[in-house]
């Protein structure tokens, strides 16, 4: 279990170090006194900066990587709830529709879509909520919600690859896509150029990716509904009775695709709501915004899969839509890439604070990873990382049942947390090393990745809230050595 650190006064040798087991045991025994004192010194060192957050935003454009998202730099209802609803409008969700539609009779991949995305939708509340409350990003608030330093830096690792990852392969099918379209140039060429289109906007942070999304969500919606409309003629009632094309999916089996398919954006959605403005907003942002976003787009998908009787997206958009299936390739690439490459810089930059006590620049590391990953995804080299990447995606469940099992039922770490909130900082000292924790998020990953029967995803997720609520119970959570940054 997590002691009490001791006052700064005495521990800051250097300006980053790590204390031992004693040091924590000894700052225990101080008592509450102590704490209070402490606790007092913390509010007025860290005093919040007075100043629009905005412009603090704006100056250092690092979009509050390592620090609480402060009120005035918090986004208005309706923005968020646009940037909710458009995240999900990608060429993913509506190959996930088509998918289904080839492999489950059209009423059973309706339910499979509305209980999965309905799961989805409950697991980013309760990261949603922490990360609103706190204005911490994922990686941030890992350090006080079970990770511990050494820990939040491993999963700052995981989620970097992972996003960089399948950003570079996002572009190499944007730029697939383009060239059977719009022809005059490699795959390659358009690949790149998407890919740098993409690293521009997210470098200049998410003030841009929401002001984009004012343009590419309706651009998206209106092409896909007219899309649909065109092919409404080709939907036979027949069709949505008659036994799937395909081998047959079960209803577990389909809610396994849609919750498998968006687990990582759930499992990373205080990123996003850590500038929504109160609690309320995020369940309302969710319910309103992105819940009919993650139903919506698999259902048009589904609908044009039965009208066209496959599951080639970009077949199915040059019957229906024609030149406009362009419009549906770059904003749907722009929705998620955006996202992935912004996770990315976000991810590296607590690395970088973990591991070194280095502050890094957000833009300039957003900028290379974005140019690093549109080459490699150009060069076709990320596709064979394929399998790779999905099986990492496992292991973001169990990080999302552990977030919330620590935050809302356990407190054994969050102390630090409540300290510093109404003072508007992050506490200056974090877990160095739990065991446990890492302990429980390889056996509730391997859980999600052995099972192949259901929602493996969900088994993870809840995998990992017993796994942890048995290990704090039991005190397997000791950490070893506190990490204190100046």
């Amino acid at each position: 279990m997590f002691a009490q650190a001791a006052p700064l006064e005495s521990m800051l040798s250097s300006p980053s170090r790590v204390a031992g087991v004693a040091d924590v045991e000894a700052a225990s025994a101080n008592g509450h006194h102590e704490g209070e004192r402490q606790n007092e010194d913390t509010k007025e060192e860290c005093e919040p900066d007075h100043r629009s957050g905005h412009a603090v935003e704006d100056r250092y454009a690092n979009n509050f990587a390592l620090q609480r998202v402060p009120l005035a730099a918090r986004y208005h209802c309706r923005s968020m709830a646009l940037e909710n609803f458009s995240m999900c409008g990608c060429l993913s969700q509506v190959l996930l529709g088509t998918t289904l539609g080839q492999h489950m009779s059209f009423y059973s991949a309706l339910v499979a879509v509305l209980l999965g995305s309905s799961m989805l939708a409950a697991m980013s509340v309760l990261v949603g909520i922490a990360g609103c409350r706190e204005g911490l990003t994922t990686t941030m608030l890992s350090r006080w919600t079970g990770f511990g330093n050494a820990g939040s830096a491993l999963l700052s690792f995981v989620i970097a690859v992972s996003l960089m990852g399948w950003f570079g392969i996002q572009s190499a099918i944007a730029g697939a896509g383009l060239e059977s379209l719009c022809g005059g140039g490699p795959a390659q060429i358009w690949a790149l150029a998407n890919g740098l289109v993409v690293t521009l906007v997210s470098a200049m942070g998410f003030r841009w990716i929401v002001f984009i999304d004012w343009f590419i969500f309706p651009a998206f919606l209106i092409v896909l509904v007219w899309a649909l409309a065109n092919s409404r003629a080709e939907i036979d009632i027949d069709l949505l009775v008659a036994p799937p094309s395909g081998d047959t999916f079960s209803v577990l089996e389909g809610i396994g695709l849609v919750v498998g398919g968006y687990a990582v954006g759930a499992s990373v959605s205080a990123d996003t709501f850590r500038y929504s403005h109160s609690p309320t907003q995020v369940a309302l942002q969710v319910l309103f915004a992105r819940l009919p976003g993650l139903i919506l787009y698999p259902i048009i998908g589904l609908l044009r899969g039965i009208a066209f009787q496959t599951s080639d997206i970009i077949s199915i958009l040059q019957g229906s839509a024609g030149w406009g299936a362009i419009v549906v390739v770059v904003a749907g690439e722009l929705a998620v890439n955006c996202l992935n490459l912004y996770g990315t810089g976000l991810a590296l930059v607590a690395l970088s604070d973990a591991v070194f006590g280095y502050k890094v620049w957000r833009p300039a590391v957003t900028a290379v990873c974005g140019i690093i990953g549109s080459v490699l995804g150009a060069a076709g080299i990320l596709s064979h990382f394929t399998r790779f990447l999905s099986i990492l995606s496992v292991t973001f469940p169990p990080v999302a049942g552990i977030l919330f099992c620590e935050y809302y039922l356990i407190h054994a770490l969050r102390m630090q947390l409540d300290k510093t909130r109404e003072a508007g900082c992050v506490p200056s000292d974090a877990p160095a090393w739990i065991p446990g924790t890492i302990l429980v998020w390889i056996l509730a990953s391997v859980l999600g990745g052995l099972v192949k029967w259901g929602v493996p995803s969900l088994y993870a997720f809840l995998g990992a809230i017993i796994l942890y609520a048995i290990a704090a119970r039991s005190g397997a959570l000791r950490s070893f050595g506190v990490v204190v940054r100046s």
